[in-house]
């Protein structure tokens, strides 16, 4: 079978373009005088930063002095920046933070005095001791004993254990505001005691929650346990997040093939972990590897649990030969070995098998021939012996994990059913995915399924009959007809299955929300949206 790049989820894949890396920059406004819940005297400092920052310790130092140039008081401290909730694509670049400096026990503020501030944004996604992002400013302003403008400071990002109480300030700010809550968080309970914000998570709850208080200010709190793994991710496009850009930005279809992964380079065009937005340029990762745009399921998995210290280095349209020894990523797959992270995620196995079968001249047998004289999967099975999948995969298995002591996650590939597959039915694309992912657990199971743990996606529903490969047990339908479920797959689609199964089909997604497959590669690869549905079936981090 001829080589091909081509990139695929679970019934094939291709690719997706443009959008430009954040500005790194810092910058510091006006500062202003607040006041605390309870009174006291606050500066409230609004900096803004670039949006990879989110969840990251910064540094922030201040220095009054009075009209004679004396000091009068000087603090510097870090906090763990928060944007409130990340978006599912998160297109912000940049966002605000309003830091908080009390200044209870503090001599008396009297007119004339002039603040100088200087705040840090460093970036070093993989704790190397060399900084993906490095920004900083310093500003030196008077400080207005009065202020016109309303204000208040922002929330830092919390951490707390499983079902343990811990507080938090409540914001200070320019006017005296009553601070309320007004949507408790889905996942524990909080109430406003003084002048402090008192929440106790669920005990057997882990990940982030989420409450919002009065003006609709976010608080953000992550229930962890204290020690933050190290996590990288590798494979092809599904765990790249092909079709979106860096920024969030979604791949449009006139773009696709401008993304199409080219056959004799690897340049990750067009995948929320890169910036190469179009597939004439060499590989080029994003600062912090998608994990700031919260598309792919291993950043939204690692956004959940508050994990900083994270690297997505899949490459879309790679094979599992190109990750195993002598492959042409080897070296990378080394890299991620001699760092030993604690989790390994990835999914990979669909190249070059499913694009040859789906989109190649040459190799759309299977789907011809068993129409004629049955044996599909025989045929499939046949197709998996000669790209020697059992033979790349088990060999890059067996080489993570003897060179790591990782929890190595493996996610099966989600059921799409591209608008261009036309040499295939729906049935034959959800039977070609359910035997690929078949042989992933088999060959998971054999090398190692304690360290291999096999990551089951929900089932993407078609909309139409597709039994036996899933039961067709829901209709919308006023004549009685089955099928999987109200439809998740991308609007192209819909659009023909519609067209083509006018009296069963079932449009979805169930109570709205967006597809679960993006439209931009003629629908193939899962939409943020999707990858939020697979991320949900990860376990969350050990500890």
């Amino acid at each position: 079978m001829t080589r091909n790049r081509n990139i695929l989820p679970l019934a094939l894949l291709l690719v997706l373009a443009i959008a430009a890396p954040a500005s790194a920059q810092v910058r510091i406004g006006r500062v202003s005088l607040g006041h605390t819940a309870d009174g006291q005297p606050s500066i409230l400092v609004p900096v803004t930063y670039p949006i990879q920052l989110v969840g990251h310790a910064e540094p922030l130092t201040i220095t009054l002095r009075n009209r004679a140039g004396e000091r009068v008081f000087h603090r510097g401290f870090r906090v763990r920046l928060s944007a409130g909730g990340l978006r599912r694509p998160e297109r912000r670049q940049r966002f605000t933070f309003v830091h908080r400096i009390d200044l209870r026990d503090q001599p008396l503020l009297r007119p004339g005095l002039r603040a100088t501030v200087r705040a840090g944004g460093r970036l070093d996604a993989n704790a190397d001791g060399v900084p993906e992002l490095d920004a900083a400013d310093e500003s030196e302003q008077s400080l207005p004993l009065a202020s016109r403008h309303g204000r208040c400071s922002t929330p830092p990002a919390g951490h707390t254990l499983p079902g343990r109480r811990t507080t938090e300030q409540l914001p200070a700010c320019t006017g005296a505001p009553s601070w309320r809550i007004v949507q408790q968080p889905e996942n524990g309970s909080a109430h406003v005691e003084g002048g402090e914000l008192v929440y106790r998570s669920g005990r057997g709850f882990r990940g982030t929650d989420m409450l919002t208080l009065s003006g609709g200010r976010e608080v953000r709190f992550t229930v962890e346990p204290r020690s933050e793994p190290v996590v990288r991710a590798l494979g092809d496009s599904v765990t790249a997040g092909f079709g979106y850009y860096s920024n969030g930005t979604p791949m449009t279809i006139g773009r696709l093939f401008g993304c199409r992964p080219p056959a004799k380079a690897f340049d990750d065009a067009c995948s929320s972990n890169s910036l190469v937005t179009v597939n004439t340029q060499k590989l080029v990762y994003a600062p912090d590897y998608g994990l700031s745009n919260n598309v792919s399921w291993a950043a939204q998995w690692a956004n959940e649990h508050g994990v900083t210290n994270f690297e997505n280095l899949a490459v879309s349209g790679s094979e599992p030969a190109d990750w195993a020894p002598e492959g042409e990523l080897h070296g990378t797959t080394a890299a991620i070995e001699a760092e030993d992270p604690d989790y390994v995620l990835m999914t990979i196995g669909a190249n070059p098998l499913l694009s040859n079968m789906l989109f190649g001249v040459d190799n759309m047998g299977c789907a011809v021939e068993s129409d004629v004289l049955g044996g599909y999967r025989e045929c499939i099975e046949a197709a998996f012996a000669e790209v020697h999948l059992r033979e790349h995969l088990q060999s890059l298995y067996e080489d993570l994990v003897a060179h790591t002591d990782a929890t190595i996650y493996l996610m099966q590939y989600h059921l799409s059913v591209p608008s261009t597959a036309l040499a295939y039915s729906a049935t034959q694309i959800a039977e070609m995915g359910q035997l690929l992912n078949g042989e992933i657990a088999a060959i998971a199971a054999a090398v190692n399924p304690q360290r291999l743990q096999v990551v089951t996606p929900p089932h993407f529903n078609v909309g139409i009959d597709i039994s036996p490969v899933y039961p067709s047990t829901f209709s919308c339908s006023r004549l009685g007809y089955t099928v999987d479920g109200p439809s998740v797959q991308s609007t192209p689609t819909q659009d023909e299955l519609a067209i083509l199964h006018p009296l069963s089909f079932c449009k979805g997604p169930e109570g709205g929300g967006p597809p679960w497959v993006i439209s931009g590669d003629t629908g193939i690869h899962p939409s943020a949206a999707g990858y939020e549905q697979m991320a949900a079936r990860v376990p969350p981090p050990a500890g």
